[in-house]
């Protein structure tokens, strides 16, 4: 192994450094080479036919210039016949000169060179015509190579100038001679870099052979020697430290370990689910990098607080909370290494990570909205500030660190907020999840599925809107996802836009299904999840949504078309299964309210005389049901959860079903004597 040196460029060598082998230097063979190959001179493609494109477009540029030194004619004959002395005296009138300038299409003349143009002679324009013809004429018979039409065009003044006034050579030949001539000569690229190719070849690489010096004693260490002697191995940050690669390994398996408990006593959903599990290994791996990044500029300028927001935003608290502790571990350590004070950094990094990240967490959860975000950034950056200025007292650090690293904790913070309000919307969309803002935005009664509703199926509609209420309550008190409820209560039932005549709600006039066979009327009714599922995939609906559409019937029969197969079956069998839902049964919180809350209000509606008693009774009955049938043994709910779930669908519908005071009828003409 050969001696290892620390050196940088610029530093001075203590020492003469030899090569332990033959060494390419890398950087002086590039420079040669790129030297070789712009010596080299292109090579060139006669364009035939450009000489034919030149006279055509001179000549059409001459028809011009002729037309306007003709105009000129006229005016100044017009002003002073057959006096040229007088003529001399004209000044053109600004109109004259735009009229005159109109006629060129193909060059701009400043007023100045327009004014010489319209003096021209006619014997003047002649001369001009045919000298300039004859003088690009001869050139287009030589070469003139891309590059140097400059040239060519000083060349050609020279000839015409000669032989034609040498006012219009100043200000008209020259316009008329940058707007036509081009190159008949281009280069011919590929040709070109070929031969560059073979010049960068035919340089041999410069190579410092074994034994030659790289370095020699008292010099500066140039950026070539430096780049030998890291490819000759011979540099300390070369070195292999096994220990450090095994710590940093064990550290990234202590933070995994961290964040897998944490979900494990606090999340069990994420553990479960792979597609919560991508987003938040995602998550944490940008964060992570961000904060490598920062590092580069401070090492307090670290967006830890990222991972917090984003998990409790989009997953969930718990994920939050759970994400927080396993980032502000992995940061405190790998970001605090290169940290001359370790132990203070490593301890203001771990503290304002986790600290500032709990604080999110229960921010971002009570309000869940986009605004909140950037309040959030503030609160917590204040909340840094004063971390790190505690640790900084007690640690008796130089007062002026302690506020530069306070400040840039607190920059920390605000930028995660900003990051957060940048990279939200781009996770949701990409993962269609239900977020606090999707859910909002679902709710809009403007959504394309719940107009359709309103307009084609207008009694689904308003069942779906006192099922959202009830839902909402619901989730509320038993701790679920309000926001959720409600969106999904709105779009559960949208299955039924395929056949809408063909639910109670829907039907004003005779019902179909009197008319129809039980087994078909039963297999419409049940379809309409499956359609609803389809529907909400063709939207995009988020899944959690399309979850509730599937579970909100779970397997349950449709009761009353099975009773009306077994009085028409004449004693035979009828299989039961043959009228269920194919859904699979609730697995949230959510899909059991709503279940619960679309057979309450359902049921609720069809009661003649609606008390509080009656109806909190009635609510008890319909849930036990539910329960006896299994339809909740999926669901995460306690029997003190499904309590309070009927508790408050009764307080929702005794608002919607309390009594009402009956007025009196008045007949108009008794309306008038009082009046």
């Amino acid at each position: 192994t050969p001696q290892r040196y620390d050196l940088k460029v610029g530093d001075i060598s203590h020492t003469t450094i030899t090569a332990s082998k033959d060494v390419v230097d890398e950087i002086s063979t590039a420079r040669q080479r790129e030297t070789a190959a712009n010596q080299v001179e292109p090579s060139y493609i006669f364009k035939e036919d450009v000489a034919g494109q030149v006279m055509q477009d001179l000549a059409t540029v001459l028809a011009q210039v002729s037309a306007v030194q003709q105009y000129g004619r006229r005016v100044l004959e017009q002003y002073a016949p057959g006096d040229p002395d007088k003529q001399a005296e004209y000044v053109f009138a600004e109109a004259e000169l735009n009229y005159a300038r109109s006629l060129l299409t193909q060059i701009s003349l400043a007023d100045y060179q327009l004014s010489t143009l319209l003096r021209a002679t006619d014997q003047q324009m002649a001369d001009l015509n045919e000298n300039i013809t004859s003088a690009v004429e001869n050139t287009l018979n030589t070469t003139i190579r891309e590059g140097y039409v400059n040239e060519s065009i000083q060349y050609l003044q020279q000839i015409i100038g000669y032989k034609t006034d040498i006012d219009l050579l100043q200000n008209v030949v020259t316009p008329i001679l940058r707007k036509v001539i081009r190159p008949n000569m281009v280069i011919d690229q590929e040709a070109t870099e070929k031969l560059r190719d073979e010049a960068r070849a035919a340089v041999e690489p410069v190579i410092y052979k074994q034994g030659q010096n790289i370095v020699v004693a008292r010099e500066r260490v140039t950026a070539n020697q430096l780049e030998m002697l890291r490819s000759l191995g011979m540099l300390d940050d070369d070195n292999v430290d096994i220990m450090m690669y095994v710590g940093a390994v064990l550290l990234v398996a202590l933070s995994i370990a961290v964040l897998v408990l944490a979900l494990y006593l606090f999340d069990r959903e994420t553990l479960q689910s792979p597609r919560r599990l991508i987003i938040l290994m995602l998550i944490q791996c940008v964060t992570l990098g961000l904060c490598i990044l920062g590092q580069l500029i401070h090492t307090y300028l670290s967006p830890a607080l990222l991972s917090a927001m984003m998990l409790t935003g989009l997953l969930s608290a718990n994920t939050g909370v759970a994400g927080a502790l396993s980032v502000s571990v992995l940061v405190s350590a790998l970001i605090a290494g290169g940290d001359t004070t370790f132990g203070a950094a490593m301890v203001n990094l771990l503290l304002t990570a986790f600290i500032s990240g709990l604080l999110a967490v229960g921010i971002i959860r009570r309000r869940p909205y986009r605004q909140q975000v950037l309040l959030c950034g503030i609160l917590t950056a204040i909340a840094n500030i004063v971390i790190i200025l505690t640790i900084g007292f007690m640690t008796n650090t130089s007062i002026a660190d302690v506020f530069a690293n306070a400040l840039w904790s607190a920059g920390s913070a605000l930028l995660a907020s900003v990051l957060c309000i940048a990279l939200d919307p781009l996770v949701e969309t990409f993962f269609h999840l239900a977020t606090p803002a999707k859910l909002l935005e679902l709710s809009n009664p403007n959504h394309p599925l719940l107009r359709r509703l309103l307009i084609e199926a207008s009694g689904t509609y308003h069942h779906s809107i006192i099922v959202a209420n009830l839902a909402e309550a619901a989730a509320e008190a038993v701790g679920g996802n309000p926001l959720l409820a409600r969106a999904g209560a709105y779009f559960h039932d949208i299955g039924k836009l395929k056949r809408p005549l063909y639910f109670k709600e829907n039907q004003i006039g005779d019902n179909p299904h009197e008319h129809t066979n039980p087994y078909v009327s039963a297999a419409i009714v049940t379809a309409h999840t499956r359609d609803g599922l389809i529907m909400a995939q063709q939207y995009r609906l988020p899944q959690e949504i399309q979850d509730i559409i599937v579970e909100h019937h779970g397997d349950t029969p449709v009761m009353f078309f099975y009773h009306k197969a077994l009085q028409e079956a004449d004693g035979q069998a009828v299989d039961i299964a043959d009228f269920r839902y194919d859904g699979r049964r609730p697995q949230s919180k959510e899909s059991a309210i709503i279940m619960l809350a679309d057979t309450v209000e359902a049921a609720v509606r069809s009661m003649h005389d609606p008390t509080p008693q009656k109806i909190r009774e009635f609510i008890a009955k319909l849930v036990r049901g539910k329960l006896d049938d299994g339809q909740l043994d999926n669901a995460p709910l306690t029997l003190r959860d499904i309590t309070r779930i009927c508790e408050a669908f009764a307080t929702v519908l005794n608002g919607v079903f309390h009594e009402r005071i009956e007025y009196p009828a008045i007949s108009p003409a008794a309306a008038a004597h009082v009046a």
